[in-house]
Formats: structure tokens, sequence, C-alpha cells
């Protein structure tokens, strides 16, 4: 008898023990949280992602499992791994335990032959894909600051906190907040519950000054699970939404394009991204807005490279009329990169490429 299609919960991030939902999309009730590396799950359902939530191009898919408490919840694809006969679910046999978002689900359409043999799952490239992610969020984390622990008190933002500055005033750092909390346990996370979050959700101006919530931040910094939430807020809230918004519709497929957007996204938003840099690239170029590369006339590197000199040249006028000297670097960075041709991120010798003055960061190997 053939091994039933059989789930395992994956490591992610540094997190213990991940959400179980009440259906197929991250909006949805969770019902519980089970452990990392549970495993022998039965699979009894797979569909996508009910709202059509994608990364890179492809669709999440979720896994109804039964849990070994007797219930049944859903999981994203993401934090599974299959194994055994899931040729009913589109994945094919499976003799070894396998990564189920790395493998591509075979669909069959309505009214199809039920007794078919579903094809063998072809591996996508996810290490790759990985790369190019933290490539761009190194990049991206020296120029806002660098460090989980880095903070800032002096702008409209009130208090900045974290590797991509994420604002109180902006909202972006109750979001991280709550994210954080929803994993973290221990004496300073309930202190920044009780204490603070109630006022942070205020967006209270006093803040600014608050010597105990900076302490608190600075120590909650060194928790690895707060490292790993500021990391899981910016690819949610804008590598997934630039990869939505700006690059798979486009395209954009080059390390060095991605981490541009990305930037731009965390600098200026993500609608910023698309309003003040990538349409007007289009525009200027004869190009219809989020048409698809190489159907349009284009081709990535001339859009990109279009699209860095608007902003190289926004962030100057900026400087000039503001007194903020510190945006030109980051505006000649891209021009350079662009320039020097480095679409993979490779960097030098070290796999390092220099971003600013008298600092580098990791590309090759992030």
């Amino acid at each position: 008898m053939a091994t039933p299609c059989l789930a395992t919960v994956r490591p992610v991030a540094d997190f213990s023990r991940v959400n179980v939902r009440a259906s197929a999309t991250t909006t949805a009730a969770i019902l519980q949280e089970i452990e990392v590396g549970s495993s022998g799950l039965k699979v009894l359902e797979v569909k996508p992602d009910e709202r059509g939530q994608s990364i890179n191009g492809r669709v999440y898919q979720w896994f109804k499992v039964a849990l070994p408490n007797g219930k049944e919840g859903w999981l994203r694809d993401d934090l599974l791994e299959i194994v055994g006969d899931c040729a009913l679910f589109g994945y094919g046999e499976l003799a070894l335990p396998a990564r189920a978002a790395n493998l591509t689900r075979d669909i069959r359409p309505a009214g199809g032959s039920p007794g078919g043999v579903a094809p063998s799952p072809t591996p996508v490239d996810p290490a790759a894909e990985e790369r190019a992610r933290k490539a761009a969020f190194n990049i991206t984390a020296g120029f806002e600051g660098g460090g989980y622990d880095t903070y800032q008190n002096y702008d409209t933002g009130v208090v900045s906190y974290g590797r991509f500055q994420s604002t109180l005033s902006g909202g972006g750092l109750e979001q991280l907040l709550d994210l954080y909390l929803s994993k973290a346990t221990g004496s300073s996370a309930e202190q920044l519950r009780k204490q603070y979050m109630p006022r942070v959700r205020l967006k209270d101006p006093e803040l600014r000054n608050d010597a105990g919530f900076k302490s608190l931040l600075l120590r909650l910094a060194r928790d690895p699970m707060m490292q790993a939430a500021q990391n899981q807020y910016a690819t949610n809230a804008y590598w997934n939404a630039a990869q939505r918004q700006s690059m798979l519709p486009r395209g954009i497929k080059t390390p060095l394009g991605q981490a541009l957007v990305f930037d731009m996204a965390i600098n200026h938003g993500n609608w910023g991204a698309e309003r003040d840099f990538l349409r007007p690239a289009e525009q200027s170029l004869g190009a219809a807005i989020q048409s698809k590369l190489g159907e349009n006339g284009l081709t990535e590197e001339q859009l990109i490279e279009r699209a860095a000199k608007i902003r190289r040249d926004r962030l100057y006028a900026l400087a000039a009329a503001r007194g903020w000297g510190g945006l030109r670097p980051r505006g000649d960075f891209w021009v350079n990169l662009v320039e020097d041709g480095d679409w993979q991120l490779e960097g030098d010798e070290k796999g390092e490429i220099l971003i600013k003055s008298g600092k580098k960061v990791q590309v090759k190997k992030p």
C-alpha cells in the first residue's frame, strides 16, 4: 500500500511554533499553534490562497491537514515538507520529503481524467530567490541604519526603529511590534505589551523622549525573535508587496532590479516607488505603464537604468532643498551599480558591495 501524503512543519526563521488557520489565507482565524517539527500530518485537501497571495509569481498553496489533537486546519506551503503519494493533490509520488513551496502543483481542469498520473513536480530555485531578497535587505538596511537596534527620534517619524526604520507616526512600528508579540514571551515582551503598546497604538508623541521605551526596544533588538520579526515585517509589507505591485507585472527578474525596487519601496513607500520612479521611467521611454518587459520594446536594463537616474535626480533635489546631503550617496549608488553592470549582485572578490564611504555589505552570500 502506498504511503499517504504526509506533511511535516519545517523550521521558519527563529520561530518554534506556527499558526494553524481556519481557511486558506493569512487573514483567517487562528485555530491554534503547532510546533515546528510536527510530522505525520495527513494531507486532506490542497487549494490556492483564497486572496491570491503570491511570491515571485507563484500563488501560495494551502494544505488542510489532520492535526495531532484530532482537529483539522490549514497551513501554507512554505511552512511544510511533504512526502508519500501526493498525486491526488497534484504533486505526484514523492519518495523523499520535499519542501512543498519548491514544487509545481499540477491542477487539473474540471472534468479532467480522475485516474491520470500527475507529472513529476518541477523544482524551482528558491535559493536564488532567497539570496536576491537577502542581498536586497542588506543593501537597504545599510542605508537605513543597518542594525536591528538602530534607533532614532529626531524626525517626523517620532520614533524610528530597526533594520528598516519602522516609524511610530507611520504605523509601521506598531505592525512590527505586533508581529513580534504574536510569538514572543517573557518579561520584556510583557512589559512592551502592557506598558507601551497602548501608547504605540495611539502614536503617542511623548514616546519620542521616553527613555524607558528606548531602553526596552534596544534590549529587545538582541532577541532573535525580534530580529526575525523585523525581517518578516519587511518581507510582508515591502518585499512581497513590491513583487505583486511592481516586479511581477513587468517581469523584473534580476537581483539588481529587484533590489532597487525594494529600496525605493522602503524609502518612498510601495506606491511612491511606482508613482515617482517606475511609471515616469516607462513614460520617458515610450512604454505603457506596467507593461511586460521584452514585449514592450524595453529591456529590464533600460527600465532600471532610467528609474535609477530619475530617483537619483529626485534625491539630489531633496538634498538641495532641505539641506540633507546624506541623500545623495543613496542615489549615486544605484546609478553606479547599474553602470558597473552587476545585475546578479556578485560584488567584489569577497562578495561585498561598497554602498557608501566606509560601508560594505555582503551580497553574494548574504
